[in-house]
């Protein structure tokens, strides 16, 4: 064997042994790609916020459909603290704490047909999209849980003032030509967990109405117990006014204004 054949030879066994270690790496299982982190849930902007519950605030636990929403059956408003929102496989979950429930001047004081005062609501409203994000979720979901403002709207009440600065000091009665409007309140309502006492009375609230329609330096004049003050105080900023004038412009003024309070058991 020459020396040219020998060098081929070696060669062709070089290549061979390169070729089978390429398809025994190839035939190795291959690791499978980690699944990222879970991206943030659509909902969770809801947790904490204060917003009125249309029509279902007497159902303990109401199960919705986003083509519905619009036409579900009930009456009964209410305005709850949402404890808990998360967005489960196109099913928006809310777990929702009922503080009261809303008033407005155009309807009077007893306006809704409510069945039981409930202590919780659990609220679902299903058929999305599972890949839907908030501003999907936002535009349906405001048919069922308002802000006062979209409230107010839905009754034929236009209030778009924006939320200005703490007013300073309220402007001397003599110089008022227009006093506040209360546009809309909420009556505050309360589950004894004893289920000893059963009351209704009224609160008298102090305080003052800015150039911006909403409610400042609130003073209950009523004694009460540390719960029920925490919960008439997280209900006073959701008050709407249609402002004081002095002329043509709109000023702070101090009003002293009432609320039903009511426990239940």
């Amino acid at each position: 064997m020459n020396a040219h054949r020998r060098l081929r030879l070696a060669l062709l066994g070089v290549a061979v042994a390169v070729t089978a270690g390429v398809g025994c790496k190839s035939a190795a299982p291959r690791a499978q790609p980690q699944a990222g982190p879970a991206g943030p849930d659509p909902l969770a902007r809801y947790a904490g916020q204060t917003l009125i519950l249309r029509r279902v605030g007497d159902v303990a636990k109401p199960a919705l459909k986003r083509a519905e929403l619009a036409s579900a059956p009930g009456d009964c408003d209410v305005v709850a603290q949402v404890r808990q929102a998360r967005f489960d496989h196109g099913t928006a979950v809310f777990t929702l704490d009922p503080l009261g429930r809303p008033r407005l001047a155009k309807r009077g004081a007893r306006q809704e047909r409510c069945g039981h005062d409930q202590a919780q609501v659990l609220l679902s409203v299903s058929g999305f999209d599972a890949a839907a994000t908030t501003a999907d979720l936002e535009g349906p979901l405001g048919q069922v849980l308002q802000t006062p403002e979209d409230y107010l709207r839905g009754h034929g009440v236009a209030f778009d003032l924006a939320a200005g600065k703490a007013p300073g000091e309220p402007t001397a009665d003599h110089f008022i030509t227009t006093r506040p409007v209360r546009l809309m309140w909420f009556d505050t309502v309360r589950l004894d967990p004893a289920r000893r006492v059963h009351h209704e009375g009224e609160v008298e609230v102090e305080g003052v109405v800015g150039a911006d329609g909403r409610f400042y330096d609130v003073r209950l004049l009523n004694a009460l117990g540390s719960e029920d003050e925490q919960r008439i105080r997280a209900l006073l900023p959701l008050w709407r006014f249609e402002p004081g004038l002095r002329g043509g412009d709109r000023v702070p003024v101090k009003v002293r204004e009432r609320m039903v309070f009511r426990i239940f058991f």
